[in-house]
């Protein structure tokens, strides 16, 4: 039990370190650039996914107790598969419009402009 819940504080803090270095790094350019707008939705999504579990092991807060608890996951996975059909529309739009580079990088500026 304590594995489980140093991997969930440990994951939840290095998926908020992302979001937060990536934005001082892009300098806040990732909201315009549709690459992006789908890497930090989906770390974002990644990071919600813990909460619920986090509240069960941390706070007792369980989903067979709570309607809000037992929601909250049903959304939060259900959301995983738009977000991913949204990163993939994204991907293959751009790469048809020959805005992706294929040398490892998304062949877009900095601040999105591309």
């Amino acid at each position: 039990m304590l594995l489980l819940k140093i991997g969930l504080i440990a994951g939840l803090a290095s998926i908020v370190a992302w979001i937060a270095v990536y934005h001082a790094l892009t300098g806040g350019g990732w909201r315009k650039n549709p690459i992006g707008l789908t890497l930090v939705a989906e770390a974002a999504l990644v990071a919600l996914l813990f909460v619920p579990q986090i509240l069960s092991l941390f706070f007792h807060l369980n989903r067979l107790d709570s309607r809000i608890a037992a929601w909250s996951d049903v959304v939060l996975i259900g959301l995983v598969a738009p977000v991913m059909l949204w990163r993939l529309i994204t991907w293959v739009r751009l790469d048809r419009a020959g805005r992706l580079g294929h040398n490892g990088n998304d062949g877009l500026e900095r601040d999105g402009a591309g």
